[in-house]
């Protein structure tokens, strides 16, 4: 799935669903599940206390939480 993005005086826009769709990538490539589990275990406490080096990917898919909230 491609993202369009549009860059105005070199700022990138997108839209709710194109920022859903690239936190979904990030979480399927980094912990090979859907940006909507990832956020069900995160929301869970499953992640708290976690040392975010200790789960592969969780790191990356934490930094991108902006994208998703």
């Amino acid at each position: 799935m491609s993202t369009q993005v549009h860059a105005a005086d070199g700022v990138v826009t997108m839209s709710d669903s194109e920022y859903d769709d690239m936190f979904d990538r990030i979480a399927r490539k980094n912990m090979g599940i859907s940006g909507r589990e990832f956020l069900r275990r995160w929301d869970a406490g499953e992640f708290e206390g976690v040392d975010w080096d200790s789960v592969e990917g969780l790191r990356a898919v934490a930094m991108a939480l902006p994208l998703a909230r």
